[in-house]
Order: C-alpha cells, then structure tokens, then sequence
C-alpha cells in the first residue's frame, strides 16, 4: 500500500504556510531610506547612535573622533606621566610668555596659569588629581571648576579660620588648557604605543623572525621613552624605515597591502655600494653622533692610530660601482649624511636648537610690492621682517596672516639660523640660498664637535673635513624637515589664540543678565526696513518665554508739536497699558534708529509717569537678529511671520537670553566679526573653541529642562550642558514634554535619560522647576552633595536628625531632610551665617573628604538660590551705538587724527556751513573755514546739494553722532601723504620690520614712477588714451566694433600705436612711426604706417584704419564667411562657457586658436563629405588680427586643412607677393585659380602657418607692420610648390575651372 499510495509526504509543502509579500522584504533601515548626507546631517547614522548610548561625555567623543586610544581610562601610572608632560610644556611656554611680556607691556592675548606655581609639589599634586578626572573618570572641565575646586583651590590663612583667604591656582581657562593637552598627549600616547610594538615585531615578539639586533632594540626602544613630543616618535619610525626597510617591506609584501612604502634606507644602500665600508673608517657612528649630543655619552672619534688618507679608503671601492675613488667618497660621505639625518637624536637636538634660536625673515615679491602700498592692507605691517625669533609670535595671530600672504604669492618667508641680513633688494632669491646655507653651517657647526678627532696628523685634519661635510649635508637634509614642522607648530599656535580670542569675544556678548529678570519685551524696530508695503517701523510684543503676542507697523513715533501724533504712537501707548511690559528695546540698520529712540523713551516715560510703571528704554544689540531672521530655521519656526518681525523677535530674545538666541546660529555664529584674523582659520577648528564660551555661560547659570522643553528655542543651549552634545541633549529632549516633564533630576536616572559617568557631568547644571519633590533641585547644587545641604540645612534650624529623616536622607525625597532645606531658603537663608563651615571642613578631612569650597557653593545657592552669576545688562553707550547703527569701526574706518578720508553728498547748504551725509549714514558737518583753502563769504559759493565730495575727519561727535569734517585741500594732501608715507608709522608696523628695505624700494619705485611719467605721451587728440596694449584691449572689450584709441607707444618717443577692435576679443595694434618731430614730447607732422604716410592722426584714423575695417566687413557678408564662434551647429556650447572669461593672457589665446582650428576643420570636413568635393572658407585670423584666413580642404579624403593668409590693406586684399584684389570676390578668385594652377599636393597632414610660435607673439605682433611683408602662405605649402598668386590680368579671367569651386 505504501508503494501504491506514497508515505504522505509527497504534498508535506502544501501544508506549509503561505509567505505573505511583506515577509519577501527584509526589515528596511534607516540608510535604506534616506541619503548618507541626510542622516548625517541629522544625526541619524550609527555612529550617532553609538555616541549616544556611551557612558563618556559627547564631547570628549568627539574630540576623540573615533579613535578607541581617546576613549581608554588611563592608568595612575599614565596619568602621573601626562601631568609631568603638560607641567613641563605648561611651564616652558608660560616663561617665554612671561619673558615676552617683559619685554613688551602691550603683548596681546591673556595670561593662562598666572596663579600657577610649576616647581610647587602642591601644584603639581592638583594638576595630577585634576588630569585624573578628566583621563581616567571622563570628567568636563565645567564639572571640574564647580565641583572639585578643593583640588586647585586652597586656603591661604587657614589656622586663623578666615574663609575668604583662598587662593585659586587654576582658572576655568587654565582648566581647558589641560584639557586641550590632555587630548595631546593621548595622540603622543597613542603614537608611543604604536612604534614600541613596531620595535617588537622587530625583534620577534608578534611571531614574525627577529630582524633587529638587540643593542637596535634597546637603543630604538630607550628613544621613544624618552621622547617628548610627537615628532620625537616619528623620528624613530623614520629610523628603523631606514634601518630595516627591506624587512619592513617584506610585511607589506606578505599582507598585500596597497599602502606606499618608503625606498632603499640608507643602511640597505650602503650595504649594496659598499659605502658600509667607508661608513666604518668614519672612526663613529650616527647613533654615537646622536648619544654624544645629549652630553651622557662621550664616544670618542677613532682614528688616532690610522694614516690612510680618506682618498686612499675610498679607492678600495673603486670598481663596478664607482669609476673614480673620489665619486667613491662622494657617496661615503652622502651615506654617512644619510644616516645622521635620520638618527633621532641628532634629529632632537638640531629640533631643540633650532625652536630656541630659530628666526623668520619676511620679504615682499614682485607681487607684493605692487599690491601692498600703504597701511590700509593687512601684509603692510610685516611684508618685511628682519630675523623675527620665533617665540615672539606668541600671542598673536601674525604667523597666520603672514601664511595666508604667501599663499597669496605676496610674501616669501623663510626660516634662519644667523643674524646676518643681507638682502637689498636687488636678488632676494640669491640671498635667501646664501641664508640656508649658513644655516646648515650654523648646525654643521653644532654638530662638528661630536663628530671631530683631536688627533695630530694629516689623515686625522683629512677625515675631519670629510666628517664635516657629512654633517653639513645632513644639517641641509634636516633643516627643511623642521622647518616644516616650525610653520606648523607656530600655524596651530595662532590658530589656537584666534580661537581663544573669538571665544573670548563671544563670551564677554553672552554673559549678560537680562535687563530684568522674565523680561517681557516690546521691540520698536525701524531703519533699513522696507517701508513699501507695511511701514517703516515694526513693533513686537514678546512675553517672558520668548513667544511673539502681538504685532504692528506704523511710520512714525513722534508727538506732533501741533497735536497731530505720529501714526503708531496711539498703538504703541496702548500696547503698553494692555500689556505688561519690563523692557522697550530700539533697534534698527540706520542712523535713523536714534531718533526713533528718542521718540519712544518719550512715550515710554510719559506712559510710566501717569501709569506709575517701571519699563526701561534701552537700545538692543542686534548682530545674532541679523543673521537669524532670515535663516531656514527662523522660517521654519516662525512660518506666519515676516522678516522684519522675525528681526523683532530675535532681538527680543537676545535681551531675554542672550546663549540662547546666539546659539540659535548654529555654525554661523562664526559670521559674527569676532576677532579679526577669524577668516584665517579653518571653521572646523575654530567652531569648537568658539562654542566654549556657551559651555562656559551654561556652567554658570544652568538650563532649565523643563522650559526647554516646552520652548524649543531655549533648547539650543542644551548641547552646552557638561557632558552632553547635540546627540545626548535631543536624547533627553525627545523623551521630555509640557505634558511629561522631569519632576526631580532622579527622573533622569530612573527615566534612564542619563548613564553614570553624563549623569554626574550633566546633573547640577540641569535645573527642575518647579522642584516638587527637592527643593535642592532648581539649584546648581550637585546631588553627590545633597548629603550635605541637608546637614547644612538641620544645622542652620538647630533640629536633630531623627532616625526616620537619616532613613529618607536620599536625593528627590520631599519627606526627609529635604523639607528643612527647602525651609531655609524660604524663611531663613541668615541662619547659614552661623555655621562653622571650616570645623564642618576639618571634620570631613579626617574622614578623607576635602569639601571646603563644596560648603561654601551650597551655603551660597541655599542663601541666593535665583542669583544670575552672570554680568550685570549694562547699556550700550554712545560709540557702540553709533558702530550699531552705522557699520562704523571709529579707530578703523573713522579716526581722529586726520588721516580717515571720507565720500560724502551734500545734503544741505546754509550760509556759513554745509552738511553731508556718509554712504554709512552718519552727518558731517563742514563750517565755511573748513570748505577750501581760501577765504569764501558763502559755503554756496562753492557747494550745492547732491554734489559729490571727498573729506577729512577732523572729529567724532558722539553725543551728537555725527562727524567735523574738512574739504581743505591742505588737509586732504596730509591725509593722502600720510597713507602714501615713505616711511611707515612705526606704530602701524611689526617690531622687526625692515625699514631700511622698505625705504629703498619704495625711493627705487618712485624713481621708476617718475621715468615713466616722464616717457608717459600726452598727445592732443580726442582718441588718445593713456593706456598700454592690454589696458587697450579691455577699454575696447565693451564698445563696438571698429572703435580705436591712440595711445603711447614701447618702441620709443618716436612712436606711437593705434589699437582697434576687430571682432569681439580680438584687436588690432598698428605701430606708426613719427617723423619731423620738434621735440620728443611734441607730436610729429608725418606718420608712416608700412609704405604708407599721412600728415596727421585724423587723416591716419580715416584713411588707414576705417578702410581697413570696412574691408573685413565686406569679407563677413560674402557666404563663404565663416565664424566658428557663431557657428548655429555650436549654439549649445558657447564660447564662454568653453573658455571662461577673457583674461588677455597668452594661455586664453592658445586655446581659443586651438577651439577655431578644431571648429573649422570639422566644418570643412562636412562640406567636402556632403558634396564629394573640396571645400574651402574664410575666416578671420587670430593671430594676425586685422588679417583673413583662407583654409581649404583639396578632397574629401584629404587629412587635415590648408591654410593661406590674406592681408587687408585700406583699399585691398594681398595674398602673397603680387596678389592683389580691389574685393572680396576677386580675392576668392584668385585663391581658386593659385589652386588649380597649383600642383595636386600628396594627401597628408599639413602644417599650420598660425603655429605655437606665433601665438605667443599674437598681442604684439600688430605693432610692427614689417612683420606681415612676408609670403601669407604656410611653410608646409611651400614643401609642394611655393607658387605665387596670379597677376592682376589673370584674375580677370573667370573660367569654368574656377567654377567648379562653387558647390
């Protein structure tokens, strides 16, 4: 039955479950749906994802930028060593600071570790516990500074029990600066440990054959543990590259990987030459060289028993390598060089040297001397630097600008060793050689002593020599190297001083207390607005949580005298009476904002004296609104609105709370004018030291969680909360809501928003309100430190702890002590006076805890729990608001002293004085003594209004805000000599600049000035324009053709050139030679152009060149015309869009030829394809302008193209020697029967007559006319027959061979 019916599984599938069509797709993910870019962007990728959930702060993450070295706890061991490594660069940078300093009162930039004492074991032992948090438990720095201050703060009385005697060692600043070395080291850490396993796979350890030798190792080993910088490691990988580089590639080799390695080291060289040898017979080597200069080791040169001459060494190795013993020595001494330049010590001490004794040396180029004429430009301070030590760009921001210049192709900067300064001006190239090699001498030099025998003998002087000139060599091979590496230290130096000093800048703009605390705002805003549609002024109502309630527009806030108010005066007064208001904040983008200020603050007063009401009038700083009422984020916010209103909003919220609305900006915070070498670094090195100002603000007064919450424009601050980032602040803000707020910060362990270590970092700068459930909850107070606000608390009331209260003493309980706290600070903050915090101190000492400075914070947050630590709103005075509301920048673009020249229009004319306006805005006002240098009765003698004027600043009126200027011709020349002054200002210049250089080059190009004003024409004509060839070619760029000017000539006093425009970019330079000349500035009576004369200029201009172009007209409307540039076929491809814009250069010319030759070809191929036939066009010549082309292709398989050149005289065509045609169509002709009479060339690849060659002349080449009286046709057509044209009698006559051209 089996066999018959089967066992029933036949059709087992059938009973399978249908797979539904869902189930055919696997589960989509993110990066599925959306665009890399887009989840990055939004913080959505896995690595966000990573960041998010790891127990490390969001910023230590970051700064590590994924690498595990960053994120590894350290061990006290590494711990210990890092303080000894940063104290030590601490310190060695704070002294040359110091000596800075000293040495200049007006050095920039602010003092870090001013309280330090580096040689202090006490300091020492804070720094270490201080290191200890931030590598081994991954504490911020805000956390740090408010919590750990017992590790840096100690008391300077304290057996006499005085609180306020403390002494502050570390700073927050000095704090961020250990924090900054911190990361240094780890990437020192990091590179130490990756070389140490390099040496021991090396020697055998990771299973591969031992390839170094064990004094190697050892020697390998002992350098980079005594390595103190980065670049002291790397000279080690350098070392064992050249010292076991055939082993080293045999790795890559073997594990195939596509990672370049370095060439044949200088050992594996030596050992294929047989310079080993000659190595050997040194008498030391590199690594004795290298011992011997850390002054431990004293090897001894060992040649005191030998009497070989080096020459006589150095023959044994003559043979298949070296044909000469000298060239033998030659690649010895090139060996020995080779392997003390890669040696690490030696490399550490010229590294040493060269950082303590290295100078820089600015010089100007060609370039430079043009552009960098006066004061005004920002190399003009430095474009000359005369051996300025290194350490003296500490504090500033040059060294940067001065990179930007020589990118630029400004200046030229090199790095020196002597104090010799040679350079005059004449060949700086040759004196910068001549320098960088006394530099090598200076280390050769440094070097000799280790390397020199004492013996008394001629091999021993011999072998010296030879020594030296290795060293010499080497000291040439090494200096770029550091040189390098000098550049870029000083580059991140600057870079990092910029960035403190934005920091610095922003900081002293966010850390302002609002003018009242809860603001309520009204912004009256006008100045700059359209006024087209809605009015000129914009009035926003903004409630206390930012939040717009009411707007409107008007033209006007002024009380009319004759009782008839300004439009939005009515509005305004009733506005305020419906509506509380704290503040009224003016703001605007004109001068015109201080009247409407006025205005207000008189409504305002007027409302409050009948109202008895307390609002304060005040002008708002508005740089954030401008650059945030316009975003994608203000529209996206605030979609109902419009900008201007937006613009009211914004500064609305910058009063209310001013890190928020700055750290609305996002990255674009760094378009604030901050410092002003920001547009020197890059913007994602200077955002993260920028942004620690909101770090630093945040710590001071904390977030409110609750509010952010539920106003999302107070979440931008967030991310600055200690231990948080972007990523972890939209975590928490994502799983907090109006509807679901945070009731005390255990929520944020228990609602597990927070992991251990961000938790302890984020906490106390994380304020609950209302605190229901612990008071201690809406203070900066810590929770760790709960334990003892509640002691505090039960001290100050006198109550004892029962034993039902210690069993609730636990952080969030509303039952336990916390109730006692939450009673102090309602009804009696003044009991925590009477508690002795320093014997409470002392006791907690015995048991291990260091809680001085703890006991002080919570007594003050208990007795001041609302107090805004920030600085008090202060504001803006007179010469703020006049750069507010102006643009201006009074010590940069407005000065006092006579030297700031001004464009201004006449607004106003009165008898005895005039007023002007500035392009800014700002009034000037002229008194009559001030108009000219002569007396006038009237001021409308001699100005009117709308008239146009040039002025001199003789005062700044802030009171009035408005300028005393002077249209003095004598005032104006003192301006203008001072900005073109021979000498600089000395206070306008670097310490170290060459005035010597600068004086002699700016003599020598006053000389060159006053040469060519001398030779420079003035020739009596209409056309005459003061210009040269390509100044001519750009004036004519824009007129039509045919237009010319007459302009100097460079061929001499006698001669001058007449420039005209062909066609569209291409331009025609006649030279005409001048005869019967009185003088050589006087114009001549004759002018010959070629053969030709003429008795004056006009006659030249309508007799020669306008015949000329109306030949070349003639010759574009015959059908056999052809323009590549307007070619229908090419109409897609535009000449520009191919060429770019014309330059006038060379380069541009070349290709546009190359584009014509490739356009014409291609046309003439498709005539003979499509007629079966040749096929011939005219054209206008590049190369010759003023000239025609005539290109013909003989047959369709013919490859390539033929081409003749005709020249257009002022009545006729001429090709060749005799050919000569009254038309176009006779000069057709004649071409047709040269061919025909012509023998039929060989089909091949003919030359062009328009070659390379030529181009390269084609701007100048129209200056001399001889230059077109040679034979008009290719070399390569001469190679078959150079025919001449036909005569004049045989152009007549028209056959039916000439016919047959005419397809």
């Amino acid at each position: 039955l089996q066999d018959i019916f089967g066992d029933g599984e036949e059709y087992a599938f059938a009973m399978e479950a249908a797979q539904t069509p869902h189930e055919s797709y696997r589960n989509k993910t993110l990066a599925d749906v959306f665009e890399p870019a887009e989840l990055e962007a939004k913080m959505m990728t896995q690595a966000d994802d990573d960041i998010r959930t790891t127990d490390i702060p969001e910023r230590i993450q970051m700064r590590a930028a994924g690498h595990a070295e960053s994120l590894r706890p350290l061990s006290d061991d590494e711990v210990g060593e890092e303080a000894t490594w940063i104290v030590s660069q601490l310190h060695k940078r704070h002294m040359r600071m110091k000596e800075l300093r000293s040495r200049d009162d007006e050095a920039d930039g602010a003092e870090l570790f001013k309280h330090a004492e580096f040689l202090s074991e006490r300091f020492l032992a804070g720094v270490v516990e201080v290191l200890k948090h931030m590598s081994h438990d991954f504490y911020e720095v805000p956390y740090i500074y408010r919590h750990c201050r017992e590790l840096f703060v100690t008391g300077e009385n304290d057996d006499e029990g005085d609180e306020s005697a403390v002494r502050e060692w570390l700073t927050m600043d000095d704090l961020w600066s250990l924090y900054d070395h911190e990361q240094q080291f780890r990437g020192f850490l990091a590179s130490r440990r990756h070389v140490l396993n390099l040496i021991r796979r090396l020697s055998g350890d990771s299973g591969d054959t031992a390839a170094i030798s064990h004094s190697d190792y050892v020697y390998a080993s002992e350098v980079v543990l005594s390595a103190n910088c980065v670049e002291d490691v790397s000279d080690v990988v350098e070392w064992l590259q050249a010292r076991y580089g055939r082993e080293m590639r045999g790795w890559a080799a073997t594990q195939q990987t596509k990672r370049a390695q370095s060439g044949v080291g200088a050992w594996e060289q030596a050992e294929r030459d047989g310079t080993d040898r000659l190595v050997a017979r040194m008498g030391i080597s590199a690594r004795q060289v290298g011992e011997n200069t850390l002054e431990r080791s004293t090897h001894v040169v060992e040649d005191s028993s030998s009497d070989a001459l080096p020459l006589e060494a150095a023959r044994e190795l003559v043979g298949a390598r070296f044909a000469t013993a000298e060239s033998a020595l030659r690649a010895g001494v090139a060996t020995f060089a080779a392997q003390l330049a890669v040696d690490p010590y030696v490399r550490r001490h010229v590294r040493t040297y060269c950082e303590a004794h290295a100078r820089v040396v600015v010089r100007a180029t060609d370039r430079g001397l043009r552009e960098i004429t006066d004061a005004e430009h920002p190399a003009f301070a430095f474009k000359f630097l005369r051996q300025k030590p290194v350490a003296e760009f500490s504090g500033s921001a040059q060294f940067l600008a001065i990179s930007r210049a020589v990118d630029d192709g400004l200046l030229r900067l090199a790095f020196s060793l002597t104090d010799e300064y040679r350079f005059d001006g004449k060949n700086d190239d040759a004196v910068f050689a001549t320098d960088a090699e006394r530099s090598a001498m200076v280390i050769a030099r440094q070097l000799e002593k280790h390397v020199r025998s004492f013996a008394v003998h001629d091999a021993a002087d011999a072998w010296n020599t030879v020594r030296y000139d290795a060293v010499l060599q080497a000291a040439r091979a090494m200096l770029p190297l550091v040189w390098r590496e000098t550049a870029q230290r000083l580059r991140a130096q600057a870079a990092e001083y910029v960035g403190d000093m934005c920091r610095r800048a922003l900081q002293t703009r966010i850390d302002v207390q609002p003018p009242r605390p809860n603001a309520r705002v009204i912004v009256v805003a006008g100045g700059g607005f359209d006024a087209s549609s809605r009015g000129a002024l914009r009035v926003v109502y903004v409630d206390e949580h930012g939040r717009a309630r009411e707007d409107f527009s008007a033209d006007s806030m002024r009380r009319g005298a004759d009782g008839v108010d300004g439009d939005g005066v009515a509005p305004l007064v009733a506005l305020l009476q419906r509506r509380p208001a704290d503040v009224v904040a003016v703001a605007g983008m004109a001068l015109q904002t201080r009247r409407l200020y006025e205005d207000v603050r008189l409504l305002v007063d007027d409302h409050c004296a009948r109202n008895s009401a307390d609002v304060m009038v005040t002008y708002a700083q508005d740089d954030a609104a401008r650059l945030w009422w316009d975003c994608d984020a203000a529209r996206a916010e605030l979609p109902a609105m419009r900008r201007e209103e937006r613009y009211c909003v914004a500064v609305a919220r910058m009063l209310q709370d001013a890190p928020a609305a700055y750290a609305a900006l996002g990255p674009d915070v760094l378009k604030l004018r901050l410092h002003p070498a920001q547009r020197l670094v890059d913007a994602a090195t200077l955002l993260p030291a920028v942004q620690r100002a909101f770090t630093n603000v945040v710590a001071k007064t904390g977030v409110d969680v609750n509010l952010a919450a539920a106003h999302p424009h107070l979440a931008h601050v967030l991310p600055f909360v200690a231990g948080l980032g972007p990523r972890k602040a939209h975590a928490i803000l994502s799983r907090v809501s109006p509807s679901d707020p945070l009731e005390s910060r255990n929520d944020l362990v228990t609602r597990k928003l927070c992991t251990r270590v961000v938790f302890v970092n984020c906490a106390s700068f994380l304020r609950i309100r209302p605190a229901t459930a612990d008071a201690l909850d809406a203070t900066r107070i810590h929770p760790q430190d709960y334990i003892l606000a509640y002691k505090m608390a039960l001290d100050a009331l006198d109550i004892e702890e029962d034993d039902e209260d210690s069993g609730r003493r636990r952080p969030g309980s509303k039952h336990g002590p916390a109730r006692y706290v939450a009673e102090v600070m309602r009804n009696a903050p003044e009991k925590l006076d009477d508690l002795d915090l320093v014997g409470y101190a002392e006791e907690l000492k015995r048991k291990h805890l260091l809680k001085l400075e703890t006991l002080k914070f919570i007594k003050h947050e208990l007795q001041h729990p609302d107090e805004d630590p920030r600085e008090a709103f202060e504001q803006p005075d007179d010469r703020r608001v006049l750069e507010m509301l102006t643009g201006e920048i009074i010590g940069e673009t407005l000065r006092e002293d006579g030297s700031s020249l001004v464009s201004a229009t006449i607004m106003r004319v009165q008898p005895r004085f005039a007023i002007a306006r500035l392009d800014s805005g700002l009034e000037g006002f002229i008194s009559v003594a001030n108009v000219t240098d002569y007396r006038i009765e009237a001021v409308s003698d001699e100005l009117s209004p709308g008239q146009s004027i040039v002025a001199v600043v003789k005062r700044i009126d802030l009171e009035k805000m408005s300028l005393d200027l002077s249209m003095r011709q004598a005032d104006i020349d003192e301006a203008v000599r001072r900005s073109q002054s021979t000498v600089p200002d000395a206070s306008q210049v670097d310490k170290y600049f060459d005035l010597d250089s600068e004086s002699v080059l700016r003599e020598r190009a006053k000389a060159l000035k006053q040469k060519s004003t001398a030779r420079m024409r003035t020739i009596p004509h209409p056309l005459f324009k003061p210009l040269n060839s390509r100044e001519a070619e750009q004036y004519l760029a824009s007129r039509p053709r045919g237009d010319c000017v007459i302009r100097p000539s460079s061929r001499g006093v006698d001669h001058i050139a007449i420039t005209w425009k062909v066609a569209e970019g291409l331009f025609q330079h006649i030279d005409v030679q001048e005869r019967d000349k009185p003088s050589d500035t006087a114009l001549g009576s004759t002018f010959l152009v070629g053969d030709a004369a003429y008795t004056d200029l006009d006659e030249l201009v309508a007799f020669h060149v306008d015949p000329i172009a109306r030949k070349l007209e003639e010759a574009k409307r015959n059908p056999k015309f052809y323009d590549p540039e307007t070619d229908p076929l090419y109409a897609s491809q535009p000449v520009a869009s191919i060429l770019g814009v014309n330059d006038y250069t060379d380069e541009y010319r070349s290709r546009r030829q190359d584009l014509w030759e490739s356009r014409t070809a291609r046309h003439l191929d498709t005539l003979a394809q499509s007629t079966g036939r040749g096929s011939y066009c005219i054209s206008l010549s590049l190369v010759k302008p003023g000239s025609l082309v005539l290109a013909f292709k003989p047959t369709p398989t013919y490859a390539g193209i033929m081409k003749w050149t005709a020249r257009v005289e002022p009545n006729e065509f001429k090709l060749g020697e005799r050919g000569r045609y009254p038309d176009i169509s006779g000069l057709i002709n004649g071409f047709k029967r040269m061919q025909t009479t012509t023998q039929k060339p060989v089909a091949r690849q003919p030359a062009y007559e328009e070659s390379r060659s030529s181009r390269s002349n084609g701007r100048s080449y129209g200056d001399s006319g001889s230059r077109w009286d040679r034979d008009g046709r290719s070399s390569r057509s001469n190679a078959w027959g150079d025919h001449p044209a036909p005569s004049s009698s045989s152009q007549r006559q028209s056959g039916a061979a000439a016919s047959r051209w005419d397809s």
